[in-house]
């Protein structure tokens, strides 16, 4: 049975033999710049049916050494073509600019340009350096840029993760590329998105869809790789790993066709490639999921030794400058204070406060807004900006701005300043005079009791003339005026009270109304976070529902209900505190909580969230 299905495969390729195309080369070397200590790689590949060989090309000062090859068979409509592949590693004796000659007719001489310097770590996004490829380990395999891999699902898929270092402190943003290298025509689909697999880590800001790179040569297989980047951060100290898993969809053969030729023929290898079994042996498609070999790390505490009283857990490299907005300031006038935090990092744990107390000026709390530099927030700009208004005219200065950070590279904390800015406040402007007042509004000048023909008072006359001095002060009218108008105005404060009695009350039930608006909604967005598992909207939700509890039940702002004020007031073993403590921690590391655990945590802030509403409708009864 076997052979028969052999000749008849036999036959087909050679049916498909007479109308296959001319066969037809292409080259490509990448990347086409590098550093003297590293390599390049020269892709040739020629389609057709007569392959010719390919051997590399020779260049004076270059070395060529064979990484791999690959051979494809397709058949479209009985005409067969097929498919080399061979890949050489290029190496520079010196530094200089080569030109590998045309290698197909038609096609471009190809440049590669050798520079003096090493080559620079690797950077996220970067093409990576090529090496010489070990031998491969069982059930392993070796890429010419990445070190061991663990070929999965048959050989057909791989994940690869990439990092700038291994050794991390806690709380420390690293950007990671994750790359999964496929077989065409084996891997039908990807199913997903790359998991993270270890409860030491937490990785946000994964890209939402991969790059696709170009083909990379495994063990004489093409691969295409897909890449996503995001940004990695350790919430635990010790010797930990992890790992990267991908759901895929791959074909499997049904049968396998071969077992009459003996393995080493360049035939023998085309029908056993995958894609081959699949196209002619009838395939099936299956449910994987393959990982990456183990990722071991470092991740250090961060030292208390030196830690600066303003440190809010930024890690990183920082640059930090600043800038006054407004140079034509005056006494009583507004400007804004800029401050700009640069350099990678997690922007995220970037606090400042600028300016507090300042002589000659009021300040007010700043506000921050971030621009990213890339697609996963490594690496941007915080802007903080500040409005403060003098209050003397004259030369004033503005203190400089300082900002402390955690820098991994140089293992300690450091504090980055500005220097003070010099400012010149003008006066405020000057207000109408008290004559030009009188003048605009018609009034008299008040007059001089001492010049003549004034109203003051002489020795000899009498205060006051006529009829009227003779009335008793309690008869005239201008007396008798004052109790009247006391009287009218008792009805008048009267319903003026039950007035503001009234929109006191109305006041009262809108904010009552408000806050219960604002717990509904805290409460749905518990129960939201709740059954997606999201830790991080779990424990934000629950810090301003308790916040809007127990500021009512306190009667403080809800901003003035921290850590230190809980723990003040319920003690360090409530579950309030933990709960605040737990939002902390999540906000610093990203911690990653169970479902179940959410639930707990759940039913603890529904009861204090209980306890405030019956606190309030018993304050609204005794008020």
């Amino acid at each position: 049975m076997n052979r028969a299905y052999l000749t008849f495969i036999l036959g087909f390729l050679i049916a498909g033999a007479a109308r296959a195309a001319d066969p037809s080369i292409s080259a490509r070397i990448e990347p086409s710049e590098i550093p003297i200590d590293q390599a390049a790689r020269l892709t040739i590949t020629a389609t057709g049916d007569d392959l010719p060989q390919l051997p590399p090309p020779v260049v004076p000062g270059l070395d060529f050494a064979p990484v791999g090859q690959s051979r494809r068979v397709e058949s479209i409509n009985g005409v067969t073509n097929s498919t080399f592949t061979v890949v050489y590693e290029v190496r520079a004796r010196q530094a200089g600019t080569y030109v590998i000659a045309s290698i197909a007719r038609g096609a471009q001489p190809l440049m590669l340009r050798v520079d003096a310097a090493a080559g620079d770590a690797w950077q996220p996004g970067a093409s990576a350096p090529h090496t010489s490829a070990p031998a491969p380990a069982p059930g392993a395999s070796t890429s010419p840029d990445s070190g061991d891999i663990r070929l999965g699902a048959d050989g057909a898929a791989f994940v690869r993760v990439r990092l700038p270092t291994r050794e991390l402190y806690v709380g420390q943003s690293v950007p990671i590329e994750i790359q999964v290298g496929t077989r065409d025509g084996v891997v039908a689909s990807l199913n997903g998105l790359p998991a993270l697999k270890g409860d030491a880590f937490t990785l946000d800001r994964l890209s939402a869809e991969p790059e696709r790179r170009t083909e990379e040569i495994i063990d004489g297989k093409p691969f295409t790789l897909f890449s996503w980047h995001g940004v990695l951060a350790a919430i635990k100290p010790g010797e930990l790993s992890l790992t990267m898993e991908t759901p895929l969809t791959v074909r499997i053969a049904q049968q396998r066709i071969t077992g009459q030729l003996q393995g080493g023929s360049a035939l023998a290898d085309a029908l056993d490639d995958p894609a081959f079994q699949g196209f002619f042996g009838g395939a099936t498609e299956k449910e994987v999921v393959v990982s990456s070999p183990p990722a071991n790390f470092t991740v250090l505490e961060l030292p208390a030794p030196g830690r600066p009283r303003d440190f809010s857990g930024a890690v990183g490299d920082f640059r930090i400058s600043s800038e006054f907005k407004d140079h034509g300031v005056a006494v009583g006038d507004p400007a804004t204070l800029r401050m700009r935090v640069s350099g990678e990092g997690n922007f995220d744990r970037i606090n400042s406060n600028m300016l507090t107390e300042v002589e000659h000026w009021k300040a007010y709390p700043p506000t921050a807004k971030f621009t990213s530099a890339d697609t996963t927030s490594y690496r941007g700009d915080k802007t903080f900006e500040q409005a403060i208004v003098p209050t003397q005219a004259g030369k004033q200065t503005l203190p400089g701005l300082s900002f402390s950070y955690f820098n991994p590279s140089t293992r300690r904390y450091e504090t980055a300043r500005t220097e003070p800015l010099t400012v010149d406040v003008a006066p405020a402007a000057a207000g109408p005079s008290l004559a030009s007042v009188d003048q605009l509004s018609g009034a008299s000048p008040a007059p001089n009791p001492g010049a003549e023909g004034g109203a003051g008072l002489r020795a000899d006359h009498a205060p006051y003339s006529g009829a009227e001095a003779l009335i008793p002060v309690y008869f005239q009218a201008r007396f008798i005026a004052i109790p009247s108008l006391m009287i009218l105005a008792l009805p008048g404060a009267w319903f003026w009270l039950q007035r503001r009695e009234r929109l006191s009350r109305d006041a009262r039930g809108g904010r009552v109304i408000a806050r219960s608006n604002d717990r509904a909604r805290l409460a749905a967005e518990l129960d939201r976070a709740t059954a997606a598992g999201d830790g991080r909207d779990f424990f934000c939700a629950a810090r301003a529902a308790l916040q809007s509890v127990l500021s009512e039940r306190w009667q403080v702002p809800p901003n003035a209900v921290t850590l230190p004020e809980i723990e003040a007031r319920l003690g360090p073993d409530s579950d309030v505190r933990k709960v605040f403590a737990l939002a902390d921690e999540v906000m610093y590391c990203g911690r990653n909580f169970a479902r179940q655990d959410l639930e707990a945590w759940l039913r603890i802030v529904r009861y204090q969230m209980q306890q405030g509403a019956v606190h309030e409708r018993a304050r609204a009864a005794q008020t």
